[in-house]
């Protein structure tokens, strides 16, 4: 992703030098919007002569989002006066501009002029108006709006040292928009791939440049990515490389998740006896390093192998111990299912009083947060203890307590 990135701030470096096009088409997507801002703030720190102008607003319709464009300049030009001495203070926004009797078109031309106005065009310098709106609600109008901003076909006072950068929807094609007639556009698709992420590590994994220990890390990852995708054989190729880095390096962190690693591709396959092997050598390292959340992954995998192999009394035991890691992490969808799972195998050894008592704090656990999924079956649990250990009472209050 950095690589995007970088090609992004040189496309948008070399559009504020050159002198042939006025405005800058980016189609991307809603969720890449941030970055192609992030782009440009990065390039106008970068710049001690440029004038950058930027807008993050969301588009509705034209009239609004140029409200909200005048608003936003004028609070940053409030802003920057009060800095400033007398001599120094910026011109007051154009009313052609804040008034909002013009249409909009002819508003939005009015701010460029204005910050155009701050620039010393024969000194070299730009005026850069950015546009990056989260979300386009009325792509037609948008573009309609930008439409206006080319020189048609002239050049006007304004446009001289001004480049304009707008973001569009990611489907842009400049041929088929209202834009296609005009002069001095082009267009830089920019877009994060859903498999970016995967791509940066193999890039990082294949670097013989790269530190040894981030080249480990990114096995790590993509290991667990081929187990995600049920690439078993790849996965344990890129676990037991990195296994043996991290133990010869002594990172227990790692070599916990490398081992649980393992054992997820054995419980995959439903080899249970060799899934417990990996799960239970993970242990020792994750006592090392002391990760609750490592080791409380750890001991929910033996508790669920123990469960499956019907061995309810070492289920109870792990279970027992995970509720108590959940209570330190403060998680209370975590210690509500274990709980649950805790009163399962108490069930299985027919010890009823345990199991009401563990399925008991779970109701009230997702009662209290509202954990409406979870809640109808714990307290169908609940309700069947307290079936099998005769307690009328309990279950003549139940709709009364609980189907509130």
């Amino acid at each position: 992703m950095r690589k995007l990135f970088d090609q992004l701030l040189a496309t948008v470096r070399e559009f504020v030098k050159q002198r042939d096009d006025l405005l800058l088409l980016v189609p991307c997507a809603d969720s890449d919007v941030p970055l192609l801002m992030k782009a440009l703030r990065d390039v106008d720190r970068e710049s001690g002569s440029d004038m950058f102008l930027l807008f993050a607003d969301d588009f509705d319709t034209p009239a609004s989002f140029v409200d909200r464009l005048a608003v936003r300049l004028g609070e940053e030009l409030q802003l920057t006066n009060e800095s400033l001495p007398d001599p120094e203070k910026l011109p007051p926004l154009p009313v052609a501009f804040v008034g909002g009797a013009e249409p909009p078109f002819a508003r939005l031309e009015a701010g460029m002029e204005w910050g155009k106005g701050l620039i010393d065009v024969r000194a070299g310098q730009h005026f850069v108006w950015g546009m990056g709106p989260g979300s386009i609600a009325d792509p037609t109008s948008y573009l309609e709006l930008l439409a206006t901003l080319p020189p048609d076909p002239d050049i006007r006072p304004w446009m001289r040292g001004a480049r304009i950068i707008a973001r569009v929807p990611l489907s842009f094609q400049l041929e088929t928009s209202p834009l296609a007639p005009y002069p001095r556009v082009r267009v830089c698709p920019f877009t994060i791939p859903p498999d970016i992420h995967e791509s940066d590590l193999h890039a990082t994994a294949d670097d013989p440049r790269a530190p040894i220990g981030e080249r480990m890390q990114a096995e790590v990852q993509l290991g667990y990515i081929d187990v995600a995708y049920g690439r078993s054989s790849e996965a344990i190729g890129r676990f037991l490389t990195s296994l043996a880095f991290f133990q010869w390096a002594e990172v227990a962190s790692m070599e916990a998740l490398i081992l649980c690693g393992l054992g997820d591709i054995a419980r995959r396959e439903d080899n249970l006896k060799e899934a417990l092997h990996w799960y239970q050598c993970a242990l020792v390292p994750a006592g090392k390093d002391g990760n609750p959340m490592l080791l409380a992954t750890i001991v929910q995998h033996l508790a669920g192998i123990a469960f499956q192999q019907e061995r309810f009394e070492d289920a109870e035991e792990h279970y027992t111990e995970l509720v108590a890691f959940k209570r330190t992490m403060l998680e209370e969808d975590g210690l509500a299912e274990a709980l649950e799972w805790q009163g399962l195998s108490q069930e299985r050894q027919e010890a009823y009083d345990r199991a009401v008592d563990s399925w008991y704090e779970s109701a009230l656990i997702c009662k209290s947060f509202d954990m409406t999924e979870r809640l109808p079956r714990v307290l169908e649990h609940l309700k069947r203890g307290y079936r099998e250990l005769e307690m009328h009472e309990e279950l003549d209050q139940f709709d009364a307590e609980w189907r509130a």
